[in-house]
């Protein structure tokens, strides 16, 4: 018979190089034991480059890429048993009640990750999977692979991941099917910061068109919206220009891109605008989501024009002539200055303000 170790009550100056040379499988499992070893565990500081969760058939896999392409994975499953891989080493734990997706947090705490990078969703299977998906995390992207519009599963199973998912998601990339579907209006109004809809199809099936309407443009409420290779009508988007510029649709809206197969009516797009053109400026930048932004060398200009909203507010239309466009809004142009950067000026006024009331504080003292 063995005597267990209290190695979590040695003294903090001994029990830290003991899990310092503790192999990282050893670190990891040792983490999800209890909170206390996962508080000793996470001063170790490991780091990780970024957590991808995939829905596989009736699991639901966590790949964790480390430094010098190691990996660490997690396959849950629902069952409540989850299994540990990392190169060589493999450990399987039951969970005993416990969310599965709490052991993946845990990991997440201790390799100080924020966020999970990726979700995709690769297979929907007829096996309960939802009590995976307790206590997500928050997910920078969710993607749906375009496979899934043969599924028969679409209409029901998939939708519910997505109700549980999408939340907690600020990126979100769906394939061009879900416009079919009853859902597909909560998605485009939902707040999140990117919203891509892409036709995959696009080489296979050249063909296949799925119409992105006016009125789905009226109700999305993303900040960024990109809509690849989808059916739009030029019309429409003239249509949604007007309305934008009337303040009667996404109000949050700071970039829209589209590219479609074959050349678009430009003089179409612009009518009744009041466009005003503007020279070609490759190092013109613009702001998305608080970054800066400058239109790529490779990217074939044609064409900018302003056009100009109720309230002022100024957005810019850059063509390729062809098949892309891209549309921006400047935040600079109202009151808001929440995503201007300071200039150098102010930033000297408010540390030549700083200066003056130290000196003064400190002549009070002396």
């Amino acid at each position: 018979m063995t005597t267990a170790f209290p190695l979590l009550r040695l003294p903090y100056l001994v029990l830290m190089p003991i899990l310092e040379q503790m192999e990282f499988m050893e670190r990891i499992v040792l983490s999800v034991l209890s909170k206390r070893a996962r508080m000793f565990v996470k001063l170790l500081k490991m780091n990780c480059g970024y957590i991808i969760l995939r829905i596989k058939y009736g699991t639901i896999e966590m790949k964790v890429l480390l430094d010098r392409y190691k990996e660490l994975k997690l396959e849950m499953y629902p069952s409540g048993h989850i299994e540990f891989r990392y190169e060589q080493d493999v450990f399987l734990c039951n969970t005993m009640g416990v969310p599965p997706m709490d052991y993946a947090r845990c990991i997440m705490d201790v390799l100080h990750c924020d966020s999970i990078h990726m979700f995709r969703i690769a297979e929907i299977s007829p096996c309960n999977i939802f009590p995976l998906l307790v206590n997500l995390p928050k997910i920078d992207c969710v993607e749906v692979h375009s496979d899934l519009s043969a599924v028969s599963l679409v209409n029901s199973r998939l939708i519910k991941v997505l109700r549980i998912v999408l939340p907690v998601s600020s990126v979100v990339a769906i394939p061009d099917f879900f416009l079919n579907l009853k859902y597909h209006r909560e998605i485009l109004q939902g707040n999140f910061d990117e919203l891509k809809v892409e036709n995959d199809w696009k080489k296979n099936v050249p063909n296949r068109k799925i119409k992105f309407s006016l009125n789905d443009l009226r109700i999305t409420n993303a900040k960024t919206l990109e809509l690849l290779y989808v059916s739009l009508n030029v019309k429409d988007l003239n249509l949604f220009f007007k309305l934008w510029m009337k303040k009667k649709c996404n109000a949050r809206l700071e970039y829209l891109s589209v590219r479609q197969k074959g050349n678009y009516d430009k003089d179409l797009l612009l009518k009744g605008l009041n466009a005003v053109p503007v020279p070609i400026e490759r190092n013109r930048t613009f702001r998305i989501l608080g970054k800066v932004q400058q239109l790529r060398l490779d990217e074939e200009t044609s064409a900018e024009f302003d056009i100009t909203r109720a309230d002022g507010r100024t957005a810019t239309i850059i063509s390729n002539g062809d098949d892309t466009f891209h549309f921006y809004v400047w935040p600079e142009s109202t009151n808001d200055t929440t995503n201007i950067e300071p200039n150098q000026s102010s930033v000297m006024r408010v540390f030549s303000w700083f200066s003056s009331f130290y000196n003064s504080c400190v002549d009070r003292f002396k």
